[in-house]
């Protein structure tokens, strides 16, 4: 069976996404599929081209045995909303160009949402390769726009929904990464096939790695505090303002809170955190996927924090479960579907989102416990996603279903 991969989020760029999409890549490799991928130059998450991929309209290469072609996309550090979306239309005209010039025959044609605009080269490529669409969709748009305060509900929002609606019926099933988008689906096209294709971990790469001597010293952090540790985007979605907040009334606590990562709100919140003098914080630099394992490893508690909108009730952070893979426990924050799991894991508390008082009384009840008690709640995490969010169970479930349709 031949599969390609359309997404703007692709390796070495390192986020939820991508890892998510190379893990499958490389499984259904694994299971005998000729896999490939369509993608943009990587720029996630500084808004900038990496420096091997700059003035290039198109390259092509393999990353661990998968063939990977990239197209041009215009890439800002800054992320308005009109230069959001001439990002994203630029990446969707040159996918088309570069999809029909150097895309071949495929039986399907699995296309990343968000950005929805996708959609539009997704179906196009679809067509013209004789291939079997399926949405994959980790968010709903436009709904998650408005809530986010990207564009407001109008004719935009109603020309956007027809849009989205109209590539879920011409898909072959629409892959819901929760329950909720599943539902959301459904309770529009009743028709409509849909799977759920969760979000889960590579049980291999994310262990438990030894603390090491001088992560401390390297990073400034004083030696007897706790790590509070965060490493992901530093966005929108994150609402890492308020946990600057709770930062701030743990201040002459023995507690340090340390993120990792860049995004587009990053230079605001160490500018925030530098005029409110909070010397329990630190903002470090982004980590290679390959290292993440071991970063997070160093946490003695993480977060995993939402914005408190509805459209998040149905979210399942793909942070979570690296956490619980590799021993760590840590606090959600936020409602729905992700708190569900986060309870269910046995090595995280839950706490209501953007609330600083809430989750500063959680991190103190973590302080107050025995390093081998949180070593425990952290084995509890990793006997959980054994179970239920092993990545190649989910492939195995996934490559069935695409078996399925490949002869509709």
């Amino acid at each position: 069976m031949k599969i390609l991969i359309l997404t703007q989020y692709y390796p070495p760029e390192h986020g939820a996404p991508q890892n998510r999409l190379h893990d499958l890549a490389m499984r259904l490799d694994k299971l005998g599929c000729q896999v490939s991928v369509l993608t943009s130059m990587p720029n996630y998450p500084t808004g900038k081209v990496f420096d091997d991929y700059t003035g290039k309209f198109t390259v092509s290469e393999e990353i661990d045995g998968i063939p990977v072609t990239r197209s041009w996309i215009a890439a800002f550090r800054t992320k308005g909303v009109g230069k959001q979306l001439l990002s994203y239309f630029s990446f969707v005209l040159s996918s088309v160009i570069v999809g029909v010039w150097k895309v071949g025959e495929q039986d399907v044609i699995i296309c990343e949402s968000p950005p929805l605009f996708l959609g539009i080269s997704a179906y196009f490529l679809s067509g013209i390769k004789g291939a079997k669409l399926v949405m994959n969709v980790s968010d709903l748009w436009p709904e998650s726009a408005v809530q986010l305060g990207i564009i407001c509900r109008g004719k935009i929002f109603k020309i956007l929904e027809f849009f989205e609606l109209f590539l879920y019926r011409e898909s072959a099933f629409v892959s819901c990464q929760t329950v909720g988008i599943a539902v959301s689906v459904k309770s529009r096209l009743p028709d409509t096939k849909t799977v759920l294709f969760p979000n889960g971990v590579d049980l291999e790469k994310f262990v438990r790695h030894p603390k090491y001597p001088d992560f401390r010293s390297k990073h400034g952090i004083p030696e007897k505090s706790l790590i509070v540790g965060y490493a992901g985007n530093h966005g929108r979605s994150q609402a890492l303002g308020s946990i600057l907040d709770t930062a701030e009334r743990l201040q002459g606590k023995d507690i340090f809170f340390a993120f990792f990562g860049d995004g587009p709100e990053k230079d605001e919140l160490a500018e925030s955190a530098k005029k409110k003098n909070l010397a329990n914080v630190g903002f470090f630099a982004s980590e290679g996927r390959d290292e993440m394992p071991e970063l997070i490893s160093q946490f003695d508690l993480a977060l995993v924090p939402l914005r408190d909108i509805p459209i998040f009730e149905g979210a399942r952070p793909s942070k979570m479960f690296e956490l619980m893979s590799c021993r760590v426990p840590f606090i959600f924050c936020g409602k729905g579907e992700g708190a569900d799991i986060a309870m269910k894991s046995g090595c995280a508390m839950v706490v209501p989102p953007e609330n600083p008082s809430s989750t500063a009384d959680a991190i103190l009840k973590f302080a107050d416990l025995a390093e081998k008690d949180r070593d425990e709640l952290g084995a509890e995490g990793r006997t959980y996603v054994e179970d239920f969010f092993d990545r190649e169970k989910i492939a195995e479930n996934f490559f069935k279903m695409l078996s399925q349709i490949r002869n509709l």
